[in-house]
């Protein structure tokens, strides 16, 4: 089962419509977009796993539905190869042909678009070897509110989250920022009559760092383009 403790997650609100969790289609658009593995000329693929199990592609309501929220997670492999092992490999390879040139008796020299394919296929052969990193992200869907939670801070995993979620269902996704929860709750009001928009005009970010004096902000400022360090 799906259990959470203390959990650091990105709320955002769907733009758009989004099938209904409990019916086939939401279940047909999560499997059209599931995860596949990696080809081995591959560097990274993602696609949808259940929570439970990043080995499961099958989606149905037992596998998705808990209470009144749909959980499943963004499946993602990625690997690359070691750059330092390529070109090492790539200097053995040269130095073998140029080798095996000057010992027929050949001019020893490989050309660009040669040494451009070498890479190529070292690179390639390398890729199959290496393993890649699996990471899964949990996403949990509430429909009702249109709210989903995305269980990690991680700006790319977040990104193609977002990303694959808007391929899937159509539908994008919205940060939550206070901001953007403050101007949902103030359009709530207007409805009634009570119209507190135009209070958020106002409105200037805090800085609760310390500020300096004036004059001590133009000295540190003088002697930082001197290159010489200032401490308190």
């Amino acid at each position: 089962m799906l259990t959470l403790r203390t959990q650091s997650f990105c709320r955002y609100r769907i733009q758009g419509g989004v099938p209904t969790p409990w019916g086939e289609d939401f279940h047909r658009l999560l499997t059209e977009r599931r995860f596949m593995p990696l080809m081995a000329d591959q560097e990274q693929t993602y696609g949808w796993v259940t929570a439970d199990n990043l080995l499961i592609t099958e989606f149905h309501a037992g596998t998705v539905m808990r209470g009144e929220w749909a959980a499943f997670a963004l499946r993602v492999d990625s690997r690359r190869v070691n750059t330092r092992l390529l070109r090492a490999q790539i200097d053995l390879e040269v130095r073998g042909r140029l080798k095996g040139m000057q010992d027929a008796g050949d001019k020893p020299r490989i050309g660009r678009d040669e040494r451009k394919e070498l890479r190529e296929d070292l690179r390639k052969e390398l890729l199959r070897q290496t393993s890649p990193k699996v990471d899964a992200y949990t996403v949990l869907v509430h429909p009702k509110n249109k709210d989903v939670h995305v269980l990690t801070l991680g700006t790319k995993a977040n990104e193609l989250v977002r990303l694959h979620f808007a391929d899937t269902f159509e539908a994008d996704l919205q940060p939550l920022t206070p901001w953007t929860r403050s101007l949902e709750l103030l359009e709530t009001e207007a409805r009634t009559g009570n119209d507190l928009r135009a209070g958020l005009q106002d409105l200037r970010r805090s800085d609760f760092g310390r500020r300096l004096p004036e004059a001590d902000t133009e000295r540190r400022s003088a002697i930082a383009t001197s290159g010489v360090e200032v401490r308190s």
